[in-house]
């Protein structure tokens, strides 16, 4: 396998700026990617800023194809990952507005199967991940459980109706995939259509997206670019993908850096959402005690998203790591700044971010 180092960078920039204006402002950023890229051995990889409906800043460096140097391009279609998460709470709090459920209800009130534990969790726990529910996708009890090997959707559910644990709802934050994966099927038992088709509809539509796919049915989407991983110091093709179409809605988002920056914003800043569900969506969720859900990261939970403060504001972030393919993006409240990065190499780009927010470097685009 060739071993290779970026030495140079490349761009591909879609600013509507002057150009002068536009090198200026890639200069700072160009050295964070340079320096990160050097270090990893990454592949190739996007960086965004969108702001106030426009696209600020839009470049690309390394490669797609680290075997024929093809160049990395701001249209390079990733898959997203959990950044799906944000789609399934906005697509659930459509719901609400439109009294199809609340989100108090339980579980097994929006179920077309029996499953165990459903009758004690809320559709607000699974958002939140407090529901304290099994998780197949590498959870307790799950370690030997190859779920990137299943068969259908049909496995995970038995493999959940298996499962003895007693869960304690609301007692602590827990990270759970398997939650989201089962909000999707009450969002397609709800609205009686296949998610892909909800997210079209209710969400992709409205924002006019033209690049952004739900990955998990047979509606065309695009070819993928090329996913690679980090193995024995070397880059190597990414091994043993799993099928969009089990993960679902835990997993099946794809998209391109604008798309993705678009979507993201629009979700928490346009008309998508009713301004009660926005606020719902930026509500840190509580635990029994009253407590604030936190993760490892001492981030509060929203519904789907993630809340933090920088710059005096509040901050909202997600991220996705799927088959090779890694993204984060933060919006800010105050500023309207939306910043995003996807890449195809299977490791970490949220530090490419931190130290652009550390070196203030994401004023310029305020």
């Amino acid at each position: 396998m060739r071993i290779f180092l970026i030495i140079g960078v490349i761009f591909f920039c879609s600013v509507p700026n002057a150009k002068g204006e536009s090198d200026s402002l890639a200069v700072g950023i160009d050295a964070v990617v340079t320096k990160f890229m050097a270090k990893s051995k990454y592949t190739g990889l996007s960086i965004a800023a969108y702001n106030k409906g426009k696209m600020r800043f839009n470049q690309s460096y390394g490669y797609s194809n680290h075997t024929t140097l093809k160049p990395f391009t701001t249209h390079e279609s990733i898959a997203l990952g959990s950044n799906i998460k944000t789609l399934v709470a906005a697509a659930i709090l459509l719901l609400e507005e439109n009294n199809k459920l609340k989100l108090t209800d339980k579980l097994a009130q929006h179920l077309p199967f029996k499953l165990n534990q459903a009758q004690a969790i809320t559709i607000e726990d699974m958002l939140c991940h407090v529901s304290d529910l099994p998780d197949v996708f590498g959870g307790d009890g799950y370690d030997d459980y190859e779920w990137q090997k299943a068969k259908s959707q049909k496995e995970f559910i038995d493999q959940l109706n298996q499962s003895k644990r007693k869960i304690s709802p609301k007692v602590e934050y827990r990270y759970n995939n398997t939650a989201y994966f089962l909000l999707g099927l009450v969002i397609e038992h709800i609205s009686h259509q296949p998610l892909g088709d909800y997210f079209r509809a209710q969400i992709f539509s409205p924002l006019h997206l033209d690049h952004a796919y739900y990955l998990g049915d047979s509606y065309y989407y695009p070819q993928l670019t090329k996913m690679y991983q980090l193995k024995d110091g070397a880059i190597a093709d990414y091994e043993d993908p799993v099928e969009y179409r089990i993960v679902a809605g835990a997993g099946a988002l794809g998209g391109d850096i604008t798309a993705y920056s678009k979507l993201f914003s629009g979700i928490l800043t346009g008309d998508v959402l009713a301004e009660t569900s926005k606020t719902k969506m930026k509500t840190p969720c509580r635990l029994a005690d009253g407590s604030f859900a936190v993760n490892r990261k001492k981030q509060q939970t929203g519904l789907g998203i993630e809340i933090s403060q920088m710059d005096d504001q509040r901050v909202f972030s997600r991220g996705g790591a799927m088959n090779g393919h890694v993204s984060a993006i933060v919006h800010f409240e105050k500023t309207g700044l939306t910043m995003a990065i996807v890449g195809n190499t299977f490791m970490r780009l949220a530090p490419v971010l931190d130290s652009i927010f550390e070196q203030k470097l994401h004023h310029q685009f305020n």
